[in-house]
Order: structure tokens, then C-alpha cells, then sequence
């Protein structure tokens, strides 16, 4: 998991900077940070909630501190279907998003400067 946040930690730092207008950079870093810790937060909101949502009458639930008592497989389908949630939800705003043109200007023009053949003799 550690790995996987850093991969989308720069993948979300990049668009943040990439497509936000010219004024607004700033903006979208502190949304970048805004989001880790708001993520935080509602992680730990989940867990304890799930914790207390789950015990009846005495029974432990889910979440125990005794790995053995505890059922963290319904656990982590709960979380798998909140990742699905997020899977649709997620594809049907890239469906909709209109990307900033600037952006595929350069790197189109990037892209044409990098293929260009260059001489080099020793």
C-alpha cells in the first residue's frame, strides 16, 4: 500500500500542477496536501465506526484486538466494495473531464522535439 500511495501521490501532485490555470498552481498543491490529510481522517473515522457498528450485545466485532476473534476479512470486503465505489465513480468523471489544451500542446511539442535525429560524432 505504502508503494501504491506514492505512485498516485505524484500522479495527483502532477495533475494538480498541470492542469490548474496558470494563477492557481499554488491552489491545487494545497489540495494535494489538503487530500492526504483529509484522507487521514476519514480513514480513521471508518475504522473506528466499522469498530462500533459491528459489536452486538457484548460479541466482539469486526475489529478486535485479538487477531484470532476478529474477522477483518469482512473488514477489507467492506473496504473492497468502497474501492469498487470509488472505481465507478472515478471512471465516470474521466469520462466527462476535458483536459486543459495548453498541456497537450506541449507535450505534443515536447514529443516532437525529442524525435528529432540529432548528429553525433566522436
Amino acid at each position: 500500500m505504502g508503494v501504491a500511495d506514492m505512485l498516485v501521490d505524484v500522479g495527483k501532485m502532477e495533475f494538480f500542477y498541470d492542469q490548474a490555470p496558470e494563477g492557481m498552481k499554488s491552489v491545487g498543491a494545497s489540495f494535494f496536501s489538503t487530500s492526504i490529510g483529509l484522507g487521514n481522517f476519514i480513514s480513521s473515522f471508518l475504522l473506528k465506526t466499522v469498530e462500533k457498528a459491528t459489536r452486538k450485545e457484548g460479541k466482539g466485532g469486526w475489529i478486535e484486538n485479538n487477531l484470532n476473534a476478529s474477522h477483518l476479512d469482512y473488514y477489507y470486503e467492506f473496504l473492497a466494495g468502497l474501492c469498487v465505489i470509488n472505481l465507478v465513480f472515478f471512471l465516470l468523471i474521466s469520462k466527462f473531464y476535458v483536459y486543459n489544451k495548453e498541456t497537450i500542446v506541449e507535450i505534443e511539442e515536447e514529443d516532437e522535439k525529442n524525435n528529432k535525429p540529432t548528429n553525433v560524432s566522436l
